[in-house]
C-alpha cells in the first residue's frame, strides 16, 4: 500500500476528529476571552478563575495539536489539491497567526496575570493591551478559521481572503483596546 494511499484511506476519520478538535479548541478559546473580561470586571482574578482560564488553554493547546497532526493526515490524502487551494492556504496561514498570538500570550500575558495590581498598575497598562488585543486575535482567527473550514471553496483569492481577515482583525484589536481604556485607563482618573 502506498503512503498516499494509507492516507486516502484514512481522511474521513482525520476529518471527523479534525473537525472535533476545532470545535473544542474555539469553544475552549471563545470561553476562555469571555471568561476573562467576565473575571476583570473586578480588576483581580482569584485562584479559581486562573485556575478555570489555565484549564481552558491546556484545552485550547491538546487541541492545536490534535488539529495539527489529523489536518497533516487529511492534507496528505491529496497534498497537489490543497497546496493549489487557497482556502487552505488562508487557513494554514491564519492558524499559524493562532499558534504565533498564543505563544505570545502563554509567554508574555499569562505570568503576568497574577501579579499583584495586574488590572491596575499603570506599569501593567502596555500588558493588559498586549491581553485585550490578543483576545481579540484569538477570536477573530477561531472564528475565521472555522469559517473557512466550513465553506467548500473559496470564491476569492488567497490575498482578498487575507485582506478581509486582516481587516477584521485590526478592527477587532481596535475595538478591545478602545474597551480596555474604557474600563481601566479611564477609571483611573
Amino acid at each position: 500500500m502506498e503512503t498516499f494511499d494509507l492516507f486516502a484511506e484514512s481522511r474521513v476519520p482525520a476529518t471527523i476528529i479534525h473537525v472535533v478538535s476545532v470545535v473544542v479548541g474555539m469553544g475552549a478559546a471563545l470561553l476562555s476571552d469571555i471568561l476573562f473580561n467576565f473575571y476583570a470586571k473586578d480588576k483581580r482574578l482569584n485562584k479559581t478563575e486562573r485556575s478555570t482560564l489555565e484549564i481552558f488553554s491546556r484545552i485550547v493547546w491538546i487541541s492545536l495539536v490534535v488539529i495539527a497532526v489529523s489536518g497533516m493526515f487529511v492534507f496528505m490524502s491529496d497534498p497537489v489539491k490543497y497546496l493549489l487551494s487557497d482556502k487552505f492556504l488562508a487557513k494554514m496561514t491564519i492558524l499559524g497567526v493562532l499558534l504565533i498570538n498564543g505563544f505570545v500570550l502563554n509567554a508574555y500575558v499569562w505570568k503576568r496575570l497574577s501579579r499583584p495590581g495586574f488590572f491596575t498598575a499603570k506599569r501593567e497598562s502596555g500588558t493588559r493591551k498586549i491581553a485585550f488585543a490578543g483576545g481579540a486575535v484569538s477570536v477573530v482567527s477561531w472564528l475565521s478559521v472555522c469559517a473557512l473550514g466550513v465553506m467548500d471553496s473559496a470564491l476569492v483569492s488567497y490575498i482578498v481572503i487575507m485582506g478581509i481577515y486582516v481587516g477584521i482583525v485590526v478592527f477587532g484589536i481596535l475595538t478591545a483596546l478602545f474597551m480596555e481604556n474604557r474600563e481601566f485607563e479611564q477609571s483611573k482618573t
